[in-house]
């Protein structure tokens, strides 16, 4: 994916409420673009994308532990249970690549809805 459908993808997931940060990883896991400055590093989206694939019970972002929910090859869903740190969503891209979204905790669509957007957008 360029850095122009990249851009297009943020813009059309921010008509949305809620939206906190959004990442294109490559298969090996790596920040290939991010919606806007946040420390994360090629360690913490190794370990994130890790525990998609692997579909380990839960994975970790920016120093928080979020349940994951719903796992399969192509989308990804975890929840911040304790923290009131938002939810994760996730899509594997027609290109390959892995479209990863953190939301606040209160937003107009529900994890899932959340889920099967990104998933839609991913697929464009």
């Amino acid at each position: 994916m360029d850095v122009d459908k990249f851009k297009q993808i943020v813009e059309d997931l921010n008509e949305y409420e809620g939206v906190e940060e959004v990442i294109l990883l490559n298969n090996e896991g790596e920040v290939i673009f991010k919606s806007k400055e946040f420390p994360i590093t090629n360690e913490e989206s190794k370990a994130l994308l890790d525990a998609w694939k692997n579909k380990k019970p839960s994975l970790n972002f920016l120093g928080n532990r979020y349940a994951i929910i719903k796992n399969d090859d192509i989308q990804l869903a975890a929840k911040n249970i304790i923290g009131g740190k938002g939810n994760i969503a996730g899509s594997i891209t027609k290109e390959g690549d892995y479209l990863i979204i953190h939301t606040a905790q209160e937003t107009g669509l529900i994890l899932l809805e959340w889920s099967i957007f990104v998933n839609k957008i991913a697929w464009q």
